[in-house]
């Protein structure tokens, strides 16, 4: 059988592929804001809703506004939060690193975006910030989740509008012919006898 047998190939060493390039923390912040900006709509639109539709609130621009801002506050002070515990994280491996080596020799290090990343959440947390305090940004926000949360439901709204109002009570047409006779009898006369009168000329 070993004339069968595969001939092994000496394919060389490994060797394993360059690290990629960390991407630049002006575009990990911008990547987040965005992310941010879409979190933070869906939380208003999801608040416009429940205010309109539930506790029958007015629109109001000036409390979505705040109500943005403190989300986006939250944001920033949970990232700040994580920065100090990738902070506390980078601190102890550093602690720990000494000359620690992998088997084979190749000394033993800490990745570029575990040192970085400290810094990168703390850049996040002062660009959320300034998200905060950015009127015209969180006036964008505001009018794209009305919009938003119109697409959700405008229809519906617009159904029950159009919708004939029809009274579900099962005596509804039993005493319909009665109320009309009250409304005749009394809120009539009471209408004519509240009329101004006119002297003849």
């Amino acid at each position: 059988m070993a004339l069968f047998r595969r001939k092994r190939r000496n394919v060389g060493a490994f060797v394993p592929p360059a690290p990629e390039p960390l991407a630049p923390l002006d575009d990990v912040v911008d990547d987040a804001l965005k992310i941010a900006f879409h979190g933070v709509r869906m939380a208003v639109k999801n608040h416009l809703i429940v205010n309109a539709v539930r506790d029958g609130k007015p629109f109001d621009e000036a409390e979505l506004e705040e109500f943005a801002r403190v989300e986006y506050r939250e944001l920033a002070a949970t990232n700040r939060d994580a920065a100090v515990r990738a902070q506390e994280d980078l601190d102890r491996d550093e602690s720990k690193m000494g000359d620690r080596i992998y088997p084979g020799g190749k000394p033993v290090v800490i990745e570029p975006d575990h040192r970085r990343k400290p810094l990168a959440l703390r850049a996040v947390a002062d660009a959320y910030d300034a998200a905060a305090v950015d009127h015209e940004g969180l006036k964008l926000l505001v009018d794209e989740a009305k919009a938003a949360a119109w697409d959700e439901i405008g229809g519906t709204l617009a159904a029950r509008l159009a919708a004939p109002r029809v009274d579900d009570d099962p005596d509804y047409a039993a005493f319909r012919d009665e109320r009309i006779a009250h409304f005749i009898d009394e809120d009539l006369a009471a209408l004519r006898a509240s009329a101004p009168t006119h002297s003849a000329e």
